[in-house]
Parts: C-alpha cells; structure tokens; sequence
C-alpha cells in the first residue's frame, strides 16, 4: 500500500528481530531505541488497526514531539480519523 501509494515504507517491528530477539528485554529495547532514531528522519509515521502496542505509543509521542504527521488507517487502508 505504502509503494502503491509512492512511500517509501520502513517498518522497524518487522526488520530488527531479524537479527534481535524481541524475547530478551535488552535486544527489545536496544531494536525499539533504534527504530525510534530512525523515525526522526521520516517525513510521516502511518499507523494500521486499531491496537496500538506499547511501542507504536512510543512512536507516536515521539513523532508528535518532533512535529511529524501522523496518520492513521484501518485494516483496509482507508485513512480515518483517529478516535
């Protein structure tokens, strides 16, 4: 959706357990820590569903705190206003 849309998505949550483990706190935090340094060069954060994880909070704050839009879509795509 993200290219389609002519984005160029990073999605941290699927990208550093390739070579962190999320079981171990430290790795955890290390893998959420980076993702967070890489947020502060986006131009967007786009947030899917309706759960938001203890996590994407982080990124959300951090992305307002900074001035990044944030955005947020349902399970279909459609961007929707945030409840």
């Amino acid at each position: 959706f993200a290219v389609r849309s002519g984005y160029t998505p990073f999605a941290p949550h699927l990208f550093y357990p390739q070579f962190l483990s999320d079981d171990d706190a430290e790795e955890r935090e290390l893998g959420i820590s980076m993702g967070l340094a890489f947020l502060d060069g986006c131009k967007e954060v786009w947030v899917f569903g309706e759960r938001i994880s203890p996590g994407m909070a982080r990124e959300i704050e951090r992305a307002s705190k900074r001035g990044i839009p944030v955005r947020y879509f349902n399970d279909q795509c459609e961007e929707v206003a945030r409840k």
